[in-house]
């Protein structure tokens, strides 16, 4: 995915100046797999994303707009709409040379705060790790963390955090499954995650819509 213009960020503000003229963030639209019917719509045509409509039997919509991440350098994003609009993707963070220390961060503040903005989020669900492969992804993980939580208490969105196992049973079946298993299981339900981290939001995504449903 392309990464947002060094040259349009605005250090001070924390901001991306080219938000305000232009999407640098790559948007795939499905049709919703747990919308109301009639409510599903349209695949993006545009060349940048493939994603298919959703081959999934509809479900009863909700009235909440729901962000789903997967925390990471690489993190996963997803979002449904009240509409019953899906986007999801990628968005990559991973420190360049010529980034000052905090760039890093503002510029995923910035990502997170377009897109809460942009889709008028209420709910954030997010992967609640609790173990790390080593000390570099736990600092990045709380470093995200921290930024998710906020933008959310700026904006008045409402977290829910889900265990990595909860994640995984309820996706596949099996608290296990590994990445391969996460986006064979997307495709299943008729979407086309770029990356596992994408398949692992979407995942986090179906799982924050069923407990929409269930409240």
């Amino acid at each position: 995915m392309t990464q947002p213009q060094t040259e349009a960020y605005d250090p001070m503000a924390g901001t991306l100046a080219a938000l305000q003229t232009s999407d640098s963030f790559a948007r795939a639209q499905v049709a919703d797999p747990w919308a109301r019917d009639g409510a599903q719509t349209g695949p993006d045509a545009s060349p940048r994303r493939g994603n298919a409509g959703s081959t999934v039997a509809p479900m009863p919509g909700v009235n909440v707009t729901i962000l789903a991440l997967d925390l990471g350098t690489r993190l996963g994003w997803a979002v449904r709409a009240r509409d019953g609009a899906v986007w999801h993707g990628t968005e990559a963070f991973t420190p360049r040379k010529s980034w000052t220390p905090g760039q890093r961060w503002l510029r995923a503040r910035s990502f997170l705060t377009d897109l809460i903005v942009r889709h008028q989020v209420t709910v954030i669900a997010y992967e609640d790790v609790k173990r790390h492969m080593g000390t570099d992804a736990a600092h990045a993980y709380g470093a995200f963390l921290c930024i998710v939580q906020m933008v959310a208490d700026s904006h008045r969105a409402t977290l829910q955090p889900v265990g990595v196992k909860t994640i995984k049973k309820f996706w596949t079946g099996n608290g296990n499954a590994d990445k391969d298993a996460m986006k064979a299981q997307a495709t299943v339900r008729g979407l086309k995650p770029d990356t596992d981290n994408d398949a692992d939001a979407l995942a986090i995504l179906h799982w924050a819509v069923d407990q929409e449903r269930k409240a």
